[in-house]
């Protein structure tokens, strides 16, 4: 009696093991089935991630670049009375004329608050007599400034170049009576 027990106990647990042990063999089967599948076909499937992954860092400095070709800086307002001078409103212009899918602007941020307010609203007056309808302009204030110098600054080291060239002069005429 015992050992007939033991060989039906015996007889449960190696059935229950071998579907288990079965189980594990297909699943193992299977994954192998699908890696090579993978590997077959490799880089197709996985172009589209690629492509997205590359272009995304892409469109982020296209994104950085405009911003700051479309940025007035500190030098296209007066530095007083913090209103657009002449030069932020040609640039102005020239964002508005040379960009016509990407009109947003953007304002250099002035050490106070009330500097930077003082300069989106003098922009976005400036815009607004520029095109004439107000609501269809953005303007946004940045904290990144763009390079470059102030226009009198280069204009004066144009004129101290242009002073500082020597008077044309012509040699003396030599009087070589060579044969």
């Amino acid at each position: 009696m015992k050992r007939l027990f033991l060989l039906f106990a015996i007889g449960i647990a190696s059935l229950t093991m071998n579907q288990s042990a079965k189980a594990d063999w297909e699943q193992f089967w299977n994954s192998v089935r699908v890696d090579y599948v993978r590997n077959k076909c490799w880089p197709a499937p996985f172009n589209y991630q690629d492509r997205a992954a590359t272009n995304s860092h892409l469109n982020l400095m296209v994104q950085n670049g405009i911003r700051l070709q479309n940025t007035l800086g500190r030098f296209h307002f007066d530095s007083v009375t913090h209103q657009i001078n002449h030069a932020g409103e040609m640039k102005a212009r020239q964002i508005l004329r040379n960009t016509p899918d990407r009109r947003s602007v953007f304002v250099l941020e002035g050490l106070t608050t009330s500097v930077t307010e003082a300069r989106m609203q003098s922009t976005k007056d400036a815009l607004a007599r520029i095109v004439g309808d107000e609501r269809s302009l953005e303007v946004y204030p940045t904290s990144r400034e763009p390079s470059g110098r102030s226009a009198d600054y280069i204009n004066d080291i144009y004129n101290a170049e242009r002073q500082s060239i020597p008077a044309p002069r012509l040699p003396a005429a030599s009087s070589d009576s060579g044969s």
